[in-house]
């Protein structure tokens, strides 16, 4: 198959949004969301540990420290979901963008068939 670059625009389906999501913060919480789950579950291992009146055996501090990682990687996920859907609502026009950047030019090819 052949790509041809130049095309009349009648023949163009490429739909070029007027601004995109230029917000780094989704790029800061996909890095440090491993980090956080781990402090998440030392922090429950030592309030496990520091709770007085309560005898807890090894195993079960492992387990509250793994429902504490589960917990910080749960609320990650679900932020960046949503930070998904928003630019994805930003490229279509339906939405601002928060930190509005210029939108990449689109590159023109059509099959030559």
């Amino acid at each position: 198959m052949t790509l041809q670059t130049t095309a009349p625009p009648s023949q163009m389906a490429v739909v070029q949004p007027s601004e995109t999501e230029n917000s780094l913060i989704g790029r800061f919480v996909a890095l440090f969301t491993p980090i956080f789950a781990v402090v998440a579950g030392a922090i429950a291992a030592w309030v496990a540990q520091q709770i007085p009146g309560v005898a807890l055996d090894q195993t079960q501090i492992v387990a509250f420290m793994v429902v504490a990682s589960t917990s910080a990687l749960t609320a990650a996920w679900k932020w960046l979901q949503g930070l998904q859907q928003h630019e994805r609502l930003v490229a279509e026009g339906k939405a601002k963008a928060i930190k509005p950047g210029a939108a990449p030019e689109a590159v023109r090819t059509t099959p030559i068939v």
